[in-house]
């Protein structure tokens, strides 16, 4: 060795013993500790998980409690010690209680290992019991996909907390998912075939309804529905308030009660008969079920157009006839010039001419006699002799009226309009002479505006008739012209609704087009109430429609099968055996003992049939859907039984 390598190895020394920590562990050593070694901060000994395991005793109470404990938490018990230690004391006391609760597990688990797992299996029942509700699915596929999907949660959280590190909490996790994914998807389905052994043992051998079928079905179709009990059972009992006590349960259901109804329906039996009889008398009766809520609607009063008109042109006559004799006890001598003015305007240029005028000339000349003496027989030296009696000119004016009706109702326009003004100015003319003939033409003339308003409803009723138009009209009229309008659109609405004879069409729907459903909204008494009846009539008739009407195929097909099957059954599969129709046999033998293992029944059918038809769904909805949530809550903790041990089972 020269000298420059004795130079190098002692460098070489030197930087190994500045390297060298000079720092004295507690126990007494230098350096770092070794794997798995600790500090005991109570001692200030360094210490292991094995050592500390040696000197720690396990309890049969003990360990079950710790095991409750760890299934509670998902395994983080220990992580959940070691922090409080941590926070209390720092790093080297949160390790050190880690530590110490993980020794504790293991011995739990040497000592006493049906406890440690049980413990764990009960205490990972509570939080499985808070998702139980969560668990059930509409269907079997959903419950076992609610179930796999909460499996694999809570196993994952299991395989987290009982791993050490991050690779063993991670790896754990993904075992402990798969595992609980797999176990939480098959749990529903052994209890499903479970239930499926069980209810048609029970079926086969008694003829009572099966309570959980019923049950499941009336809270299905709630489901599917979209709405809650409260809901259905809040809009049955509205209907009966609104004269719709034939509103029931099924039908709150919409389009879930009308399917199940079809199903029993055409499932025959003593249910479905007896379904089939209450929705055709149901049918049978919404004529006039619907003629009532037009009546209502439009305030009617069990009135036709014409009634109402006749009563209300009685009425004007009688308030007529009082205004009038007030008027005549305080009248002046009548002024009658301008309506003879009127007369010559028409028919001077004919007089003398010997052209014979037109029938408007004849009848102004009678009038006109009737008002003034012609000239001819004038005493000598007389200009003029006019009537002036308030009770004669009113009777002109009333006879040239009479006439301006015969002439409206038979077409002659412009003889109505000739005449019109005549009447005119006698009304002048006995407005001038009375001032309480003003006031009793005003109510003449407002009262014959409304006895108009009658046919004016009848007109706003025909097709042809635009809505923005008809209820512009109608918002225009004084409200005395409005109820009488109303009275003629309801009229024309029932005949429309009686030309409708066919005892399975739908009344309520005419009155759901466009045009009328705008007009009964501005016009109706309460269109709100009008809207909800007919809403309820319609879905009433889908239910009977769907159950009853469409093609009578499929219920063919239906009849012959339940007679093959009823002449038939298993005598007829064996007989097709013998002949060596197997194919035949087992179709015939599976739709002989179909209902049984279905677990159904007649008196099932007919149970859930009585319930859809219940006109007081809370008493029947509230306890399937109190029983249900307890079934569920059942079966979701059976599962959780299920998935607990085979999960322990399988983690490591």
């Amino acid at each position: 060795m020269d000298e420059f390598e004795a130079l190098a190895l002692a460098a070489a020394a030197h930087k190994r013993k500045q390297s060298t920590p000079s720092q004295r562990n507690e126990d007494g050593t230098y350096g770092q500790p070794p794997e798995g070694m600790f500090v005991n901060p109570g001692t200030g000994q360094m210490t292991s998980r094995e050592m500390i395991a040696t000197n720690t005793d396990s309890s049969m109470g003990g360990t079950v409690a710790r095991g409750i404990g760890a299934g509670v938490t998902f395994g983080l018990d220990d992580e959940a010690q070691a922090l409080g230690a941590f926070v209390r004391g720092g790093p080297e006391l949160g390790r050190f209680r880690l530590e110490q609760a993980r020794a504790q597990q293991d011995v739990d688990a040497e000592q006493h290992p049906v406890a440690s797992t049980g413990g764990k299996i009960a205490g990972a029942l509570v939080p499985a019991a808070g998702s139980a509700p969560l668990a059930v699915g509409k269907s079997l596929l959903g419950t076992m996909g609610r179930g796999a999907f909460i499996g694999g949660i809570e196993g994952a959280a299991h395989g987290a907390g009982g791993g050490e590190g991050l690779d063993g909490r991670v790896n754990g996790s993904l075992w402990g998912g798969s595992v609980g994914g797999l176990v939480g998807g098959g749990a529903p389905a052994v209890i499903g075939a479970l239930k499926g052994v069980l209810n048609p043992a029970i079926a086969a051998f008694t003829r009572k309804p099966s309570e959980t079928k019923v049950r499941r079905a009336l809270v299905d179709a709630l489901q599917q529905s979209g709405r809650t009990a409260d809901d259905v059972a809040a809009e049955v009992a509205e209907a009966g308030l609104e004269g719709q006590g034939e509103f029931r349960l099924m039908d709150a259901l919409r389009e879930a009660g009308q399917r199940r109804a079809s199903g029993l329906v055409r499932a025959g039996g003593d249910g479905g008969a007896e379904l089939a009889e209450f929705l055709e008398k149901r049918q049978l009766g919404q004529p006039e079920r619907v003629a009532g809520f037009i009546d209502d609607a439009f305030g009617m009063g069990g009135e036709t157009a014409q009634a109402r008109a006749a009563a209300l042109t009685a009425a004007r006559g009688q308030a007529a006839d009082a205004a009038y004799d007030a008027a005549r006890s305080n009248a002046a001598p009548v002024d009658v010039r301008s309506a003879l003015r009127v007369i010559d305007d028409r028919i001077g240029g004919m007089q003398g001419s010997g052209v014979t005028g037109d029938g408007i000339d004849a009848k102004l000349v009678r009038y006109r006699s009737r008002l003034a003496a012609p000239e001819s027989k004038l005493p000598e030296g007389e200009i003029a002799r006019e009537l002036s009696d308030f009770d004669r000119v009113l009777g002109v004016k009333q006879a040239v009226q009479d006439d301006i009706g015969a002439a409206v109702r038979a077409g002659r326009n412009n003889e109505a309009r000739e005449l019109g003004k005549l009447v005119a100015a006698l009304d002048e003319a006995l407005e001038g002479a009375s001032e309480g003939y003003r006031a009793a033409n005003d109510s003449f003339r407002n009262a014959s505006q409304v006895i108009g308003a009658v046919d004016e409803g009848v007109q706003m009723a025909r097709p042809r008739q635009r809505a923005a138009d008809t209820i512009a009209r109608f918002q225009s009229m004084t409200p005395e012209q409005q109820s009488a309008a109303r009275v003629g659109y309801g009229d024309t609405l029932l005949a429309r609704l009686e030309a409708a004879n066919a005892p399975t069409s739908n009344r309520a729907k005419a009155l759901q087009s466009p045009k009328v459903e705008a007009e009964s909204g501005a016009m109706s008494v309460d269109p709100s109430l009008l809207s909800r009846r007919i809403d309820r009539e319609n879905a009433m008739w889908s239910v009977q429609n769907r159950a009853l009407g469409g093609s009578r195929t499929a219920d063919n097909l239906a009849d012959i099968e339940a007679t093959e099957r009823t002449t038939s059954g298993l005598a007829g599969a064996l007989a097709d055996l013998a002949n060596l129709n197997a194919g035949t046999a087992v179709q015939k033998a599976i739709g002989a003992i179909g209902p049984l293992v279905r677990g159904e029944n007649d008196a099932t059918r007919h149970a859930l049939a009585r319930a859809l038809m219940s006109a007081d769904p809370q008493a029947v909805l509230s306890p399937a859907v109190r029983k249900q949530f307890q079934s569920n809550v059942r079966d979701g903790l059976v599962a959780a039984l299920m998935r607990q041990p085979v999960r322990e089972s399988f983690t490591p």
